[in-house]
């Protein structure tokens, strides 16, 4: 038979159970670096789809002569040079825009799916 627990008295602290300060610096830091890299993510998104936006918009009004330039579109938006190269190798790698020999790049159309999922523009459906 079990020995009845009296309300009044607590249990005493288990001192394996309280995280060293080192664990806790090491959960601080770790939060820390999660919250850097969403940060991060959450930039190259907005960038990745300001470039997928001029990619579209320069297509759309340039029937010869569409393709831009990494540098170009670095200039246009006003970033330091090879602050567009992970972004756009990235999209290259998911088939949302194509590089040509001279590394100009054009939007594909899994391209323009994307940005208008990334607006929240509905696509519209063909029958």
């Amino acid at each position: 038979m079990r020995k009845p627990v009296s309300p009044d008295v607590a249990p005493e602290p288990d001192p394996a159970a309280e995280p060293s300060p080192e664990e806790q610096e090491i959960v601080q830091q770790s939060a820390s670096e999660l919250a850097e890299i969403q940060s991060e993510l959450l930039a190259d998104e907005t960038l990745l789809l300001r470039i997928l936006g001029m990619l579209y918009l320069n297509k759309k009004r340039n029937i010869v002569g569409f393709a831009v330039s990494i540098i170009e579109v670095e200039k246009r938006m006003g970033l330091p040079r090879e602050g567009a190269t992970f972004v756009c190798e990235y999209m290259k790698y998911k088939r949302l825009v194509l590089a040509d020999d001279k590394s100009r790049f054009t939007i594909t159309v899994e391209g323009i799916d994307y940005l208008r999922q990334g607006l929240g523009v509905q696509k519209a459906t063909v029958e």
